[in-house]
């Protein structure tokens, strides 16, 4: 389980009292000491293992589909299958424990006791310690992370006591049968405003039994949710079933209902469903609308960094099958499951199911492609849900797609056409706004928040400066347009080269301008809502990012500046500036108003119709044309380290890679002090672009200056 790509999957023989499998957590020595490795393989003797086996875990393990799946990943990803591997296993393995096999005389531990390594250095000493292991007193032991405890309340078997006045043992006695006949105490002393001597006296009476169980934020299903659902999800829930991989087009606030019908028909088959979700608070919305919906008795948990260091004690149950359905974030799609019936991603395009390159939790590969190469390994249908699915999935789908289903509601659309205008807010939106705070509305105010990459665009006919290369608009910085891919280079020119005006300008608003011109405007306080800031969001209009803003519904939405989102200087901005759009139409109760001077757009006017496959259709078209994605495959090479080093080792080095590997000019990365390089490399296939990729950091990685890391196929470049 190092995490390096120079170490190979190693060999050792088997003693006859150990009985490892495939996915088996065991203890190997290692360069003189115990090492954590999971079994990859079991095959014949082997004249390269001169060493043995130390331990088999009985309690940490992973099924062989796991991985398998794990492998594929490693490859896919361009990351050590050590690390793919340990992405899989929970997080807070407890590997400093040992366990006490032959104590010596003396010893204040008695043999099978589990000692913690700090203890036992502290009490015998490094020496003895080392030489006790040396001699098989005490072996590496690791253990799942302890679980928090609660304290439960159950009613006991039998007849209703009679409890005469006893008026608050009754009324809390009731409470707890109303509760299903379990509950933890916590909720118990809170549901029925009692206190703990009641139930203290309850259980004297013998009428409720209190145990201390494990705080596993398991969420067992009421079943109380109406029954009553559109017959066109229980429909395309059962077509799915009957598929492979299902890409199912439907608004947002749909989608909570097809995952619960799902969820319904998987455990009323007897089996168990993974559901993937991006965001802790979209997992927390899942369990909770499921807990209603599914059978009662269903058992629900939620799997992310919240859960803290009960995720080991889920992770486990859901590898015994003692969970009917999980829900999580993309750790999750690693999780081994016993009795795995389906999968279904929700908001399959968001970045959120990908975790960045050397980043936080997960691998760097998207949660769309474990869970259709997991659904593949492992015979089971898997069911993604979006309003505006990733291009990616789309065009990979074919007749996959069921049938999408249309918003019940849909606002009406005023399109401002800016184009010879000075303005940056026009009279129809201020006008749009009054009329909506003026009736008691309230505004959302859509801004895309420009960094340090301004696009230019002409104020007279609309047109942005893009890279003739790349087709991706110029950044300006300083006074020289730059592409932010090939780093092709021009001379920022004031006189627009499409219609001769000289209003050619960098354009785009920042959120706090915007908020600023708005409050002089409206003379209303206004208020601020982005990923990191929140200011007087109960507001009658707030400005903000499109996510957390696109989040909530609101009576008006407004995007004062639509060509910022389409002008981003990356391959996918196109496609994520229609998602931004039909987004906001997805939030406006009544009127959705966007300002722009490229009305015509292909993007913003299939969003605004709510139209993805003639957006489609269009993009990919682009797409196709520039060889971008999903037409060809890409590896991401990040240079920490000067410039003039940078650029020797890639000149040296990426032309060795092989035939069928393109490489870009290593370009500054915007916001660095040059101390942030990037190389894209381009491949037809995501198996040669991973290869090279990695190659590519192995060789340039060996005694340079700087350090290097590889992300493939990223959602943006």
């Amino acid at each position: 389980m190092i995490p390096t790509r120079s170490l190979p999957p190693l060999s050792y023989s088997i003693p006859p009292n150990l009985r490892p499998k495939v996915g088996s957590l065991v203890v190997a020595p290692l360069s003189g000491r115990p090492r954590l490795g999971i079994v990859v393989e079991l095959g014949e003797a082997d004249e390269r293992a001169t060493e043995s086996l130390i331990t088999v875990s009985d309690e940490i393990f992973l099924t062989a589909n796991v991985v398998r799946l794990c492998e594929w990943a490693a490859e896919q990803s361009a990351v050590s299958p050590a690390a793919a591997l340990r992405a899989a296993l929970p997080p807070g393995i407890e590997a400093d424990k040992y366990r006490v096999v032959r104590p010596r005389r003396g010893w204040k531990w008695s043999e099978g006791e589990v000692v913690e390594r700090a203890e036992l250095k502290r009490i015998l000493g490094a020496t003895a310690m080392n030489a006790a292991e040396v001699g098989e007193r005490i072996e590496l032991s690791p253990r799942l992370s302890s679980v928090r405890t609660e304290e439960w309340a159950s009613v006991r078997n039998g007849s209703i006591p009679a409890f005469g006045r006893a008026y608050r043992q009754s009324e809390m006695f009731e409470t707890l049968r109303e509760g299903g006949g379990e509950m933890p105490v916590s909720d118990l002393l809170s549901k029925s405003e009692a206190s703990r001597a009641t139930l203290r006296s309850l259980a004297g009476r013998g009428a409720v039994r209190l145990e201390v169980r494990p705080s596993t934020s398991i969420v067992t299903s009421s079943g109380e949710w109406p029954s009553e659902v559109p017959r066109a999800i229980e429909r395309g829930v059962s077509s799915a079933m009957e598929r492979g991989s299902s890409l199912w087009r439907m608004p947002s606030r749909d989608i909570p209902e097809a995952v619960a019908a799902m969820g319904r028909a998987v455990v009323g088959a007897g089996k168990t469903m993974l559901v993937l979700a991006p965001e802790i608070r979209k997992v927390d919305g899942l369990v909770e609308h499921m807990s209603r919906s599914l059978p009662k008795g269903s058992r629900i948990a939620a799997y992310h960094g919240e859960a803290g260091r009960n995720r080991a004690e889920i992770w486990r149950m859901a590898g015994l099958g003692d969970v009917d359905v999980l829900v999580g974030a993309r750790a999750a799609a690693l999780v081994p499951m016993e009795g795995l019936g389906a999968i279904c991603v929700a908001d399959e395009p968001n970045e959120a199911h990908r975790a960045e390159s050397g980043g936080y939790e997960g691998l760097p590969i998207h949660a769309r492609e474990l869970a259709m190469r997991r659904g593949e390994m492992e015979g089971v249908p898997v069911l993604f849900l979006s309003p505006t699915p990733s291009l990616r999935l789309f065009s990979s789908v074919g007749g996959s797609e069921l049938p999408a289903r249309r918003a019940e509601r849909w606002p009406s659309v005023r399109l401002v056409d800016m184009r010879g205008s000075g303005a940056d807010v026009s009279s129809t939106v201020v006008s749009a706004f009054r009329g909506a705070v003026e009736g008691g509305g309230r505004v959302g105010v859509v801004v895309d928040r420009l960094g340090y990459a301004t696009a230019v665009s002409c104020l007279h006919c609309g047109s942005v400066r893009k890279c003739p290369n790349c087709d991706i608009p110029f950044s300006l910085r300083g006074k020289a347009l730059t592409c932010a891919r090939c780093g092709h280079r021009a001379r920022f020119e004031p006189e627009c080269p499409e219609c001769g005006s000289k209003r050619v300008s960098p354009t785009g608003m920042a959120v706090e301008r915007v908020r600023e011109r708005l409050s002089d405007l409206l003379e209303v306080d206004i208020g601020l809502l982005t990923a990191n800031e929140r200011e007087l969001d109960d507001a009658r209009v707030v400005v903000g990012t499109a996510r957390p803003v696109l989040a909530r519904d609101w009576d008006t939405v407004a995007i004062p500046d639509a060509d910022s989102f389409l002008a981003g200087g990356w391959m996918g901005s196109v496609e994520r500036a229609f998602r931004v759009f039909h987004g906001a139409a997805e939030s406006a109760r009544t009127l959705l108003v966007a300002q722009t001077r490229n009305p015509e757009h292909y993007a913003l006017q299939a969003a605004l119709r709510e139209d993805y496959r003639g957006f489609a259709d269009a993009e990919l078209s682009r797409l196709r044309r520039l060889g971008y994605p999903p037409y060809s495959h890409l590896a991401l090479l990040t240079f920490h380290g000067r410039g003039d080093a940078v650029r020797r080792a890639v000149k040296s080095t990426l032309p060795a890679l092989g035939d069928g590997i393109e490489a870009s000019e290593p370009i500054p990365v915007p916001g660095s002090k040059s101390s942030r390089w990037r190389v894209v490399l381009r491949s037809g296939t995501r198996e040669g672009v991973a290869r090279a990729g990695g190659e590519a950091v192995r060789r340039l990685s060996k005694g340079r200056d700087f350090e290097v890391e590889v992300e493939i196929d990223p959602e943006e470049v």
